[in-house]
């Protein structure tokens, strides 16, 4: 989740800044590393018999029509050579993909995840291939007259145009030849929030039983020849802004906060990318609320602390109910949720409270009225994390009280984060873990993280110890030692705001969208 201290002090309601280009701490093989963001943007659309590739303004996806499996998505090294893509094609002799931008070309060969791209001072209007000889390369039609850019080449020289040339298909051509399709783009090209999309590519289908067509903002869509409306190929997320994540059976669900360009949004990602579903609320309203900092799961609904209350979604339907103080709450901004012992138990900018089934809520330690970041329910106590350290809540007590194991000052710091090992409760503070012994109640702070991560914002266990997520990265550490093999800021596309970790795989959410670590390929 997002720094709770920081959520504490404002509403972070913007898009933070992209962070500088960094490089990776290692080389990812896509199955040990995935980057999952935004594809309701697809730029281009090119298919081929066993395979359908769709790029964004960021990454490349491929779809495996006989499979009905998504592979990627593949990252370039340089994600601005997508930026201004128009049009694609496949190569006829060995299946790669190439782009076309109004400066230039780009050449990704996935088997080897090689890419190449080059500038044309000319300008590019449109690429295509000879079909009657594929062989010498890619035709580039400029306002000069056709360059050839042969195969292995990195530049284009001038040559005659292609005998049978083999161009990407226009949109316009498309809704030509299928008036359905024209005649019910206004119901196709609107999301769940009512936004209104286009067309922007498209491609024939190599078994010549339908259209692959690209949009704006409701992703890729298939249309079979002679149906009225086209099947949505759902992948990725809402918005590359992910606040927080929440451990589902077979995947998770993954929060993204509203930006310039998005609604917020709930979607569920199954643990092998085969299944995207995302909530958006209403259509006329959507989502009650901006920005999530902390997600649980109890049911069949996700529990969410936001910025505008404490929002219980149905999984199913979608149907939100929101708690803010008109229903008991002590205060509508909320920091952090909790699903233990069949609770659901929350921290508010003015105390802490407990919600039952029936939505009813309890106020507990109703004296206390701080900021709680963390919470931890212990059997009918609530150990708390607050801006003076670790509290705990007992039943039936108007206020918190500290434990004398914790009256050192040096034990006393901000606590982000709170969770077990074990039947150790462990604390997270923005620089190192502290733990409290089962057997003596003596608390121990642990060493310094946030030296090699940065400000420390979220853990999760993971057998003997957690992955800690910070500013400027995520590791491994055990609770008396410091992280090992850290993934650094090149291994992650933005800043991190959460971690999950299920039985194969870690999850990390950042401002820069959703990654998924295979654990077997980073555990120390």
């Amino acid at each position: 989740m997002r720094s709770p201290l920081a959520a504490a002090l404002a509403v972070l309601t913007f898009l933070p800044p992209a962070a500088p280009a960094q490089s990776p701490s290692r080389d990812w093989r896509l199955e040990d590393r995935t980057v999952i963001g935004d594809f309701t943007r697809i730029t281009a659309v090119a298919a081929a018999i066993d395979r359908v590739y769709a790029s964004s303004p960021s990454a490349v996806l491929m779809w495996n029509p006989q499979f009905h499996q998504w592979q990627g998505p593949y990252d370039p090294p340089d994600t601005t050579i997508l930026a201004r893509v128009f049009g694609a094609l496949v190569d006829p002799l060995d299946n790669s993909l190439w782009l076309e931008r109004p400066d230039g070309w780009v050449h990704f060969q996935p088997e080897l995840q090689l890419w190449d791209h080059g500038d044309v001072p000319q300008g590019v209007l449109a690429i295509a291939f000879d079909g009657a000889d594929p062989t010498p390369g890619l035709y580039l039609r400029t306002r000069a007259g056709w360059l050839l850019l042969p195969r292995g080449g990195l530049a284009a020289s001038p040559g005659r145009a292609p005998a049978h040339p083999i161009t990407p298909a226009r949109v316009e051509d498309v809704l030509r030849a299928n008036p359905t399709l024209q005649a019910n783009s206004a119901r196709i090209l609107v999301d769940a929030r009512l936004g209104v999309a286009r067309f922007t590519a498209a491609a024939r289908s190599a078994d010549n039983l339908g259209w692959y067509l690209g949009t704006s903002g409701v992703g890729l869509l298939f249309m079979p020849d002679g149906a009225a409306f086209p099947e949505r190929m759902a992948f990725g997320l809402r918005s590359p802004l992910v606040g927080a994540l929440a451990g589902w059976p077979d995947g998770i669900w993954a929060a993204t906060d509203r930006t310039p360009l998005a609604e917020p949004a709930l979607t569920f990602v199954e643990q092998e990318l085969k299944q995207f579903q995302s909530l958006q609320g209403p259509a006329a309203f959507g989502l009650p609320f901006s920005a999530v900092r902390k997600m649980a799961g109890q049911g069949t609904s996700v529990w969410a602390a936001t910025d505008r209350g404490l929002a219980r979604v149905a999984t199913r339907d979608g149907r939100v109910d929101l708690l803010d103080e008109s229903r008991g709450l002590p205060d509508g901004r909320v920091y952090t949720v909790a699903s233990r012992q069949g609770r659901i138990t929350a921290g508010t900018r003015r105390g802490l409270v407990r919600v039952d089934d029936s939505l009813r809520v309890e106020r507990l330690v109703p004296r206390f009225a701080d900021p709680v970041l963390a919470v931890f329910p212990a059997g009918d106590s609530v150990w708390i994390g607050t801006q003076r350290g670790v509290l705990l809540a007992l039943p039936g007590q108007q206020d918190v009280v500290r434990p004398a194991a914790l009256a050192t000052p040096s034990l006393q710091a901000p606590v982000v984060a709170l969770s077990s090992l074990g039947d150790t409760v462990v604390a997270l503070t923005r620089d190192q873990m502290l733990w409290r012994d089962p057997r003596s109640d003596a608390w121990t702070l642990g060493p310094n993280l946030s030296g090699l991560l940065g400000g420390l914002v979220a853990f999760a266990a993971d057998g003997p110890g957690f992955w800690v997520a910070g500013d400027r990265g995520v590791g491994f550490a055990r609770l008396r030692t410091p992280p090992v093999r850290p993934l650094r800021e090149g291994d992650l596309p933005g800043t991190a705001n959460d971690v999950v970790v299920d039985d194969t795989y870690l999850w990390v959410a950042t401002t820069g969208g959703l990654v998924r670590f295979r654990l077997d390929a980073i555990r120390p």
